[in-house]
């Protein structure tokens, strides 16, 4: 039987690298700037938003957008380095708040008796999710890079967590152009661009993460 030291253990192991957090933030930033520039540049903003006059609705939603991707990479930036005291759990609360979108639009179809048709036919709906959801695979992609280099214990929080803020951030650049302004559009179109940036994230993120 071979008698194994602790330098035969440690003998072909390499340093890398120490993770730092600050390094997520600053790429969720420079991904969400960079989709706010491109939406800009392609499709335009809001006039109220060029006019530095936003809507209460518009800063509404957004917030609500902004406030659930920096919580849930404050989640990944904790999950990156795992240890007692390190856990983020303030984006639960964050996307309770972000659900009560979904929920009023269903109250308010219970109480109407009818379906917003208006806004489910709405011809800003399919460029919301497809705007929204790609500018958020892109960022999604870039947190993921980031990511693998952590130790996350629980891949499968990971890859929610990681789905929910490239969603935020990614409909967040497309709500400075989006025209709707109604409660119900939110409650749809919104939720779905985040819900498949999350669910994609989910199957996708985790056989990356892989130790």
């Amino acid at each position: 039987m071979t008698k194994l030291t602790i330098d035969d253990l440690v003998g072909d192991l390499a340093p890398v690298r120490r993770i730092r957090p600050v390094q997520i933030w600053l790429l969720a930033l420079a991904g969400t700037a960079a989709a706010v520039v491109a939406v800009w540049y392609l499709f335009g903003l809001r006039g109220d938003v060029l006019a530095g006059e936003p809507k209460g609705l518009v800063l509404l939603r957004g917030g609500t957008l902004l406030l659930l991707g920096v919580s849930a990479v404050a989640a990944l930036a904790a999950a990156a380095r795992p240890g007692v005291g390190h856990a983020s759990h303030g984006w639960r609360w964050v996307l309770a708040a972000a659900a009560l979108f979904p929920l009023v639009t269903v109250v308010l179809s219970l109480a109407q008796g009818a379906m917003p048709m208006a806004e489910l036919t709405s011809p800003s709906g399919p460029w919301c999710l497809g705007i929204g959801g790609g500018s958020g695979l892109a960022i999604g992609a870039v947190l993921t890079t980031w990511l693998r280099r952590g130790a996350p214990v629980s891949l499968t929080r990971a890859g929610w967590l990681v789905g929910l803020a490239a969603g935020a951030f990614g409909t967040f650049a497309y709500s400075l152009n989006c025209p709707s302004e109604t409660v119900q559009y939110i409650g749809i179109w919104y939720t779905a661009a985040v819900g498949l940036c999350a669910a994609l994230a989910r199957m996708v993120v985790p056989p990356l993460l892989r130790w």
